[in-house]
């Protein structure tokens, strides 16, 4: 072997040692960027799983709160009497007599429907002036916080055959009470709206409640011209000859800032009259006619918004209402002597005599 054989193989040598050393140099420092990318990886996962069970868990925190809402609804009446009285199940009772059959539901305390029994109506179905869940008779007063009577399930606290007397407790003491009598022979009912031991409970600075009284009234009669034509609502001031009238025929309304008596919502044939013996301090009424081909058959609907005078202070209140749920018959409407009678409209003198004795 020479010396230039010798001297290449050792330069061959020298180059192979150099290029694995260059190349371990830089497999090291791979490894190491590596590893860095691998520790910035990780650390970004960790935070991307940290953000992911956060999130998580706010939601399930909201899913357990909108549970527990659910599950724990929120009380809509400061009195605990009420919010229990809100919640309630209705019943039905009925008061009934030889002329008709009132019935009544302990929600809102108020009359659910009336049917009279000597009548029918056209085709001879059972002739009811108003059917069930046709009319809204509500108190409305502020008792530490504005109620509604037809919103409360009331406590049958009394019946008989002729009375039927209804509460509504409230938790700061005392009760309103609706009390409904009736007597043989005779289409009225007489209503005793009570206020008792309220004087802590209703502010010294109420000085009225508002009465609302509507009536769905179903068609009675075969032809609906003629029922709409003939039908209207009447109101009355005392000391005049003859009630006001309006929507004889049509949809009217009218407001009246004056004392008034008593008011009626006059069918053809048959009404529903309410008076107040102390006088509402002043109303709203409305009178609206369904349309011909009406599938619920109804005719019209009544609407009296009222407002009555109150006496704050009282350790009890009593404000008489009546009512009279009953046929146009001018004999039977005479004999109430509140100008009842007056609703019906007679013709010329030689009809108006003979209707006054038929």
């Amino acid at each position: 072997m020479d010396k230039n054989t010798i001297t290449g193989i050792v330069l061959i040598g020298l180059l192979l040692f150099g290029f694995t050393f260059y190349q371990n140099k830089q497999y090291q420092k791979q490894a190491a960027y590596q590893a860095q990318l691998d520790s910035i990886a990780l650390v970004k996962q960790m935070q991307a799983d940290s953000i992911a069970a956060a999130e998580a868990a706010q939601r399930l925190s909201s899913d357990t709160t909108s549970i527990a809402q659910v599950a724990a609804p929120v009380s809509i009446y400061k009195d605990s009497l009420l919010e229990a009285a809100h919640n309630g199940e209705a019943q039905i009772v009925t008061l009934s007599n030889d002329k008709f059959e009132v019935a009544f539901t302990t929600k809102g305390a108020q009359p659910y429907s009336a049917k009279l029994k000597e009548y029918s109506a056209y085709g001879g179905d059972e002739l009811y002036l108003f059917k069930p869940e046709m009319s809204r008779y509500d108190i409305q007063v502020y008792a530490g916080e504005t109620i509604n009577t037809a919103d409360f399930n009331f406590v049958v606290a009394e019946k008989t055959d002729t009375s039927l007397a209804m509460r509504l407790p409230f938790a700061g003491g005392g009760y309103i009470e609706q009390r409904y009598t009736i007597v043989e022979g005779a289409y009225s009912v007489k209503n005793y709206l009570s206020f008792v031991g309220m004087e802590n409970v209703i502010p010294k600075n109420v000085f009225s409640f508002d009465v609302d009284y509507f009536v769905t009234m179903p068609r009675m009669e075969k032809g609906y011209k003629g029922e709409v034509q003939y039908s209207k609502l009447d109101y009355y001031f005392n000391g005049e000859k003859k009630p006001e009238a309006i929507a004889k025929g049509r949809n009217a309304q009218k407001r009246v800032d004056a004392r008034v008596s008593w008011f009626a919502f006059q069918q053809q044939f048959f009404s529903a009259i309410m008076r107040a013996p102390q006088e509402f301090a002043s109303a709203d009424f409305a009178l609206n006619y369904f349309p011909e081909d009406d599938e619920s058959h109804n005719l019209m609907t009544g609407e009296a918004r009222l407002r009555m005078d109150f006496q704050p202070g009282q350790h009890e209140t009593v404000v008489p209402f009546e009512f009279y749920f009953g046929p146009n018959h001018f004999k039977t409407l005479k004999s109430y002597d509140q100008k009842y009678e007056k609703i019906i409209p007679l013709g010329g003198w030689l009809v108006g005599w003979f209707t006054r004795f038929v």
